[in-house]
């Protein structure tokens, strides 16, 4: 069964499992994934937004990411493979699942991969601050927009400020208003989009052409 914890510096969290745990989780994420076309703008940044979480998946379990023995008893330790994951990014992920695997025919086992995967979000983040999890548990599969061309984009403006912050409790507790001063119809939004919308104007490219290329370093 996937085990989580969050990172040592509080920024996200870490996914352990097995090959087995791993793989599973990966079939199902590729079995939702399938239904976005990912060359229809629509549909662009929440396929790209799984797709981005199923290469770390894949990776995992191909043990190029972390691998650590979980010891559970004396009689019991357990290799287990794994890798980290910006809460931000696991937030919106969660809710770009949740979303489409409504149009999807998933059975049991797809379901509880999905239901473990929404369970270890939870345990992570009261595992760091009870405090601030209180607030950002009501995020997981609710809350976030996803419907929105630019999604793709957006969860990168909110990773790149939630990254240029010290990392810390402080930080962590400000995820929430993070997330709501990206939703589509704040203040914060508009400026946002309108600055990207120079940019594109300069590139000479259109807005959800664009990427960003200049995120701060992860310290975990």
């Amino acid at each position: 069964m996937l085990q989580s914890n969050p990172t040592k510096k509080g920024t996200g969290i870490e996914l352990w499992g097995d090959y087995g745990d791993l793989a599973s989780l990966y079939e199902t994420i590729h079995k939702i994934g399938e239904r976005l076309n990912e060359f229809k703008k629509e549909e662009k940044g929440q396929s790209d937004i799984i797709m981005g979480f199923a290469y770390e998946v894949r990776k995992a379990f191909q043990h190029s990411r972390l691998n650590e023995k979980f010891v559970f008893d004396s009689e019991n330790k357990v290799e287990y493979l794994g890798f980290r994951y910006l809460w931000t990014d696991l937030l919106y992920l969660i809710s770009v699942l949740r979303y489409n695997a409504g149009y999807v025919v998933l059975d049991a086992l797809d379901q509880a991969n999905l239901y473990i995967l929404e369970y270890n979000c939870k345990k992570a983040l009261f595992d760091y601050d009870p405090q601030g999890a209180q607030q950002i548990q009501l995020f997981i599969a609710q809350k976030i927009n996803i419907h929105n061309d630019l999604v793709f984009l957006v969860l990168q403006g909110i990773n790149i400020e939630y990254l240029s912050k010290t990392p810390g409790k402080r930080r962590f507790r400000g995820i929430p208003d993070l997330l709501i001063a990206y939703s589509q119809f704040s203040p914060a939004y508009k400026m946002w989009k309108a600055d990207i919308e120079i940019r594109a104007k300069e590139l000479g490219c259109r807005v959800d052409q664009l990427n960003y290329d200049d995120y701060p370093e992860i310290v975990w």
